[in-house]
């Protein structure tokens, strides 16, 4: 009798473990396994969540906001609407009240936005690349070993090899512009020279359709090299090719916005200056490029 009592007990024993087993990972009463991974709490959506930002294509079309603006979105609960164009066209948008912060690269437009009033922020530069020239691989004006880009410039007008310019008063035009007068040239109306009068990408692939030279900033080139078998770079890094780009917020009592319906998002401007100027961004954007170009692309300041 003892013998039977012991043999059901161990019976017993064996199916309470079994049972016990049996509870799956579905099952709710046991606790799931996270492998040391948790979820991220839920941000709270600011009262005001969309974010204007109007800027130059090349930040953009060079990839860099979309790899950005992920990581800020995500931590702030903000959402980024980009409005992405030559300098002066993005500066339109900020004095007609449609954005609530730039990112530019042309200087002389900038410090025009901020005395006429628009400005609610000094102008904050806070990363630079460069220019290059770009060209057929023949380099028919022979630029290549020339110290500046004025120089290089003044070769491409002697040879007559053909330019393409942007001509959209963007910051790149504004810079391209710049160089001509360095090198005592206007090349208005000069049969060689070409005015796209479009965007950093349009431009690019013209002057490869065309095999000509152009001026361009590095990202964007890097960004559309696969597509662009006809066009090289051929100079780089000169004195007079830098390129700075600064943040402006816009200010919402701008004179000349008296009268008129504009709601601009200050508290959502500001937490974006921010962040584009705090440790986290600084870090993501000295990594932009490495891995898919092999190359840093933006320099912090």
């Amino acid at each position: 009798m003892k013998k039977i009592f012991a043999l059901l007990l161990v019976f017993a024993l064996v199916f309470s473990f079994a049972a016990c087993a049996g509870k799956t990972q579905n099952d709710p009463a046991v606790p799931q396994a996270t492998d040391g991974a948790t979820e991220a709490p839920d941000v709270p959506t600011p009262e005001n969540p969309v974010i204007r930002l109007a800027t130059t294509t090349s930040v953009n079309d060079s990839g860099l906001l979309p790899y950005l603006l992920p990581t800020f979105e995500a931590k702030t609960g903000y959402k980024v609407e980009i409005a992405s164009a030559g300098t002066g066209i993005a500066i339109g948008y900020a004095k007609s009240g449609d954005a609530d912060l730039l990112l530019v690269h042309s200087k002389k437009q900038e410090e025009a936005f901020i005395e006429e009033g628009y400005a609610s922020t000094e102008r904050l530069s806070f990363m630079y690349n460069y220019f290059v020239i770009v060209g057929p691989e023949a380099d028919p004006a022979g630029i290549k070993d020339l110290e500046s880009a004025a120089d290089c410039f003044k070769a491409i007008a002697d040879s007559a090899a053909g330019f393409a310019s942007r001509g959209d008063n963007s910051g790149t035009h504004n810079k391209e512009t710049g160089i001509w007068e360095a090198a005592g040239i206007d090349p208005t109306g000069e049969s060689w020279y070409a005015s796209v009068g479009s965007g950093m990408g349009d431009t690019l692939n013209k002057a490869n359709e065309m095999s000509v030279y152009t001026l361009t900033d590095k990202a964007t080139y890097l960004s559309m090299k696969e597509s662009l078998p006809n066009l090289v770079i051929l100079k780089e890094e000169a004195d007079d090719m830098k390129n700075t780009y600064s943040l402006l917020g816009v200010n919402p009592e701008a004179e000349a916005f008296a009268g008129a319906e504009v709601a601009i998002n200050t508290e959502g401007a500001k937490a974006l200056i921010d962040w584009l100027l705090s440790d986290e961004a600084a870090a993501l954007i000295a990594d932009y490029g490495k891995e898919e170009y092999g190359e840093q692309l933006f320099y912090l300041l």
